[in-house]
């Protein structure tokens, strides 16, 4: 009896709260995340207004729109102003609002394009997103204590602290400081290496 009355609350809770969220908020963006070192994340919103304004600017010029695409583009070692290195078109159906894209290369910069290709191939951009950076596919190279303090020290919030809180800044690096040189890790891994070896 207990459970079908909390089953009726959750589904009323649902149905009163999710029923009024917007389809769209008339954005127009792109925006596009890392999921791994192989796989970006791109979801995105085009505005009504947006579309048409663009539909137009084709249709001025001749031209004949063929696809809505997701463009994705490598921008590692890209000089400013530069030409963006082309990597791959992905056709979108007018319901696709995301996308996952699969890189062949790790640890480099990507950005993407919303837009609508011609039949002459010219392309017409709806939307640019972020540039995101996919780790590397390996661990990491750097192991020493600065490194690890520095990534301490940001988790943190170090780096967030203004200078007007110059004590509280020191406060924290002091304490992260403390604990790295105290031992604790190293001894701990040291035991566990130890006993590895004795049960071998």
């Amino acid at each position: 009896m207990g459970n079908s009355i909390n089953s009726h609350k959750f589904e009323t809770f649902r149905n009163n709260t999710f029923s009024k969220l917007p389809e769209n908020y008339g954005d127009n963006k792109v925006v596009l995340m890392v999921r791994d070192p192989w796989t970006i994340y791109s979801y995105w919103e085009i505005s009504t207004d947006n579309k048409n304004k663009v539909r137009e600017e084709i249709e001025k010029r001749g031209l004949t729109p063929s696809k809505s695409i997701l463009r994705v583009y490598s921008v590692e070692d890209r000089e400013i102003g530069s030409e963006l290195d082309h990597f791959e078109d992905f056709e979108l159906r007018e319901w696709a609002e995301t996308w996952y894209v699969h890189v062949n290369q790790t640890g480099k910069s990507w950005l993407c394009d919303v837009g609508i290709c011609c039949k002459s191939g010219e392309f017409f951009c709806l939307a640019r997103s972020n540039t995101v950076q996919t780790p590397p596919g390996r661990t990491s190279d750097i192991t020493t204590d600065d490194w690890v303090f520095k990534q301490l020290y940001e988790i943190a919030g170090g780096d967030n602290i203004g200078k007007s809180s110059l004590e509280l800044q020191e406060h924290i690096e002091k304490h992260l400081r403390s604990w790295m040189s105290s031992g604790e890790v190293s001894s701990h891994d040291a035991g566990s290496r130890d006993q590895s070896k004795e049960s071998k």
